[in-house]
């Protein structure tokens, strides 16, 4: 992957950077393909984890990615038990054993969809003049589209105040409430695993970033309830 980058001249630290955030974004977007696993238990897979581990914090997590994907089993029975635990942590079937992949269901005071942090994604992406595809109908707080915009940030050096803001303002805000979930509630360990990755990331990101500033002032308490 790096040799790619390099060759299409992008900053190896930007490219890598901003594909890891990518990465995550498509793995909560939805369960993993038979292909993909297969993919992920071979060689192109050993090496992707390898590199993870690697990365400030993210070693634990990869770990145990991988050993969810390599489970003595076979990829068709590794696809199917994943898709059960991404429809039961993510689509809201375990009850209040979940983990919304929303912002709004851990700020503010009601825990609902559709409020203050949906309208301020709305307005970032605006601001950086993208949209959604219009197969992926998902809020704009969702967990895969705050990640894209940070890997568009990153991968074009943008605004590193505006860098900043997105995960001083929303992805730190939430994600670590959110990785606590996916820990006590994902049978699988692979979604916990990868929010372990993620929390990690975005930590080690958020100190390339030498910029002092106040995080913006959030109402109510962090929670995730289901109604």
């Amino acid at each position: 992957m790096n040799a790619a980058l390099a060759h299409a001249g992008v900053p190896l630290d930007l490219g890598w950077n901003a594909s890891i955030a990518e990465w995550l974004a498509g793995i909560f977007v939805a369960p993993l393909t038979i292909d993909a696993i297969i993919s992920y238990r071979g060689e192109m897979g050993a090496t992707l984890f390898e590199a993870l581990a690697a990365e400030p914090g993210c070693a634990a997590g990869a770990q145990r990615m991988q050993s969810a994907l390599n489970a003595e089993m076979s990829a068709t029975a590794v696809a199917r038990q994943l898709a059960i635990a991404f429809t039961q942590l993510f689509d809201g079937v375990g009850g209040a054993k979940t983990a919304s992949l929303y912002e709004s269901a851990y700020v503010g005071v009601s825990g609902r969809l559709f409020q203050a942090a949906t309208g301020e994604m709305e307005e970032l992406l605006r601001q950086s003049d993208v949209s959604t595809d219009d197969a992926f109908r998902e809020p704009s707080d969702h967990l895969s589209i705050e990640l894209a915009l940070l890997a568009r940030s990153i991968r074009h050096d943008a605004d590193r105040q505006a860098q900043a803001a997105l995960l001083d303002d929303h992805l730190l805000v939430w994600v670590p409430a959110f990785a606590d979930r996916c820990r006590q509630y994902d049978r699988t360990d692979f979604y916990a695993g990868a929010a372990h990755v993620l929390t990690a990331f975005l930590t080690a990101q958020r100190a390339t970033l030498p910029l002092r500033r106040t995080a913006k002032p959030r109402t109510g308490e962090t929670l995730c309830r289901s109604n």
